[in-house]
């Protein structure tokens, strides 16, 4: 599978034609209106006149299904699911549009008109100018992402002239409004008159589409929890050699990045089983935002640069996030886990109650599973007596943890 991602400046150039700009906005909200494409916005402040533009002019129920403003840091993290390391940055307008494109998969469930494919959520965060309060040095900029059933698109901007907050607030309702062109296939939006971008200004897009079996499990209802769910997946094919083998050998994890440690372990798991080791990254989460796609690719980039390394599995993309589904997905698998992991598998908060806990060890005993677990240093190391017997500890002289993580290196990126 390949997936793409393009990143392309893109300068705003002010349209003037007889008609005139206001007059090119108000045809191509009513292209929009008319592509039938469906969506689910939500705005964390900034740009909210986008909305009212496509309401007023009429037929607006054709494109939006549901408007919401997580204004306050607390209505956002709820919204989220999670506190976002930054609230104004791509990756909270990615995860916002996620949201929001579930959200739309779920208000039309039952609609046989309506399909994921013509569904779309758009998210977006910016931080303007506040008058009097306005701090020296705040970076104004602003991020919309765009989700639908096979693309994520990303639209950010950082506002470096001096203007007015009603300026900036039609700037950013501007790049909403054509975010959403852009997901309904509608040619690009003027600029409106007053408003118009600096050449130090460039809108910056990024894009990765994926082939419709990744699609498939991002257009799943949102059942984690609910026994009738049953996981998709999808392959990336890596292995080294001609022969396909079994995915014996299991690396579940959201490699967000992938560094490493994580490296180390799977060599390990090779060396001690002589399998390849197969990597597994759920798309879907438990209590956050799906996997969006430009931020698969990142991921997917890091393991990929091991291909062809002689420990080096394939790549499985599932919509698995407990490991009781991923039992039913890997059956007689050996699951490769940190010491942080054996340890949140088994916390009741996943699963309802005990019982369920009960009827999660009785499965992976069904299905023959195993764990290879590897202390993490500063972690303390603690297995249930029910599972030691499934459960064989690398201790860590025999891999040399350093206390490296995944979000220790956001952190320093960020």
């Amino acid at each position: 599978m390949t997936i793409f991602i393009i990143h392309t400046p893109i300068r705003l150039l002010m349209i003037y034609g007889q008609t005139g700009p206001q007059t090119d906005l108000l045809e191509r909200i009513q292209q929009i209106h008319r592509s039938n494409y469906r969506a689910v916005i939500a705005i964390t402040g900034g740009g909210t006149a986008a909305i009212h533009e496509l309401l007023q002019h009429g037929n607006g129920s054709s494109t939006l299904l549901e408007a919401n403003v997580p204004y306050s840091s607390s209505s956002l993290d709820s919204y989220l699911g999670q506190t976002p390391e930054k609230y104004c940055s791509p990756i909270t307008a990615r995860a916002m549009a996620m949201v929001a494109y579930r959200r739309a998969i779920e208000l039309l469930a039952n609609d046989e008109e309506d399909t994921p494919h013509n569904l779309i959520g758009i998210g977006a965060t910016c931080t303007l100018i506040k008058g009097d309060r306005e701090r020296i040095g705040r970076k104004h900029e602003i991020h919309v992402g765009l989700q639908s059933f096979d693309t994520t698109y990303l639209a950010s901007l950082e506002l470096v002239e001096e203007r007015t907050r009603e300026e900036e607030e039609a700037i950013v309702s501007w790049l909403i409004l054509n975010t959403l062109a852009v997901g309904c296939d509608v040619e690009s939006i003027p600029g409106r008159d007053g408003h118009l971008l600096s050449d130090r200004e460039p809108v910056v897009t990024s894009k990765t589409t994926v082939p419709e079996s990744v699609g498939d499990i991002l257009a799943q209802p949102d059942r984690i929890i609910d026994n009738s769910h049953i996981p998709r997946f999808a392959t990336i094919k890596c292995e080294n050699g001609d022969a396909v083998q079994p995915a014996t050998v299991v690396f579940p994890g959201s490699f967000d990045p992938c560094h490493k440690n994580h490296i180390r372990m799977a060599m390990v798991a090779y060396e001690l089983y002589d399998r390849p080791v197969h990597f597994e990254i759920s798309m879907t989460n438990v209590d956050k935002p799906p996997i969006d796609l430009i931020s698969l690719q990142m991921r997917l980039d890091c393991l990929q640069a091991y291909c062809g390394e002689r420990f080096m599995g394939d790549i499985y993309l599932t919509s698995a996030p407990l490991f009781m589904q991923k039992a039913s997905l890997f059956p007689g698998a050996t699951f490769v886990v940190g010491a942080d992991t054996i340890d949140r598998i088994f916390q009741v908060r996943y699963y309802r109650n005990a019982s369920d806990l009960d009827r999660l060890i009785d499965c992976f005993r069904e299905q023959d599973i195993h764990f290879l677990v590897f202390q993490r240093e500063g972690v303390e190391l603690y297995i249930d007596p029910q599972l030691r017997d499934m459960c064989d500890v690398v201790p860590l002289n025999e891999y040399q943890d350093d206390g490296t993580s995944s979000s220790t290196i956001r952190n320093q990126i960020s």
